[in-house]
């Protein structure tokens, strides 16, 4: 991949993971479930591990709510149809409870479109 691929498509992961949190905090799951790949693996701060099917359920039916999330920062670097991001920013749920985390994203690319495969939050000091 060139040097303008690449930047390209390191803006298009950075995009992609803010419109993420846009439609998590719209409730638009269906458009979070479509990003999300099949086999997922999201690591929530405690280390409890989360299916998929698991995780939209839960914002489906309103037990984990998305109120807010501001970002803070954010970086990405692309590795062949692999693309890494990290960043932080602060997230408000479930009617207050506030946030400040870490967080890395693994998005890989599959049919032309890239799917979140790969979801580590933690706490962050910031």
């Amino acid at each position: 991949m060139n040097a303008l691929a690449q930047s390209k498509a390191e803006t298009e992961i950075l995009n992609l993971s803010k419109e993420k949190f846009r439609w998590k905090t719209e409730g638009k799951i269906d458009l979070v479930e479509d990003l999300f790949d099949d086999e997922i693996v999201f690591i929530h701060i405690t280390g409890h591990i989360t299916s998929k099917k698991d995780w939209i359920s839960q914002m489906k039916s309103g037990s984990f709510v998305y109120d807010k999330i501001e970002l803070k920062e954010h970086s990405s670097k692309i590795y062949g149809n692999t693309a890494v991001l990290v960043g932080k920013a602060k997230f408000t749920v479930n009617g207050g409870s506030v946030y400040k985390l870490v967080y890395t994203e693994v998005y890989t690319k599959k049919n032309e479109k890239w799917k979140l495969v790969n979801l580590h939050t933690t706490l962050g000091n910031f």
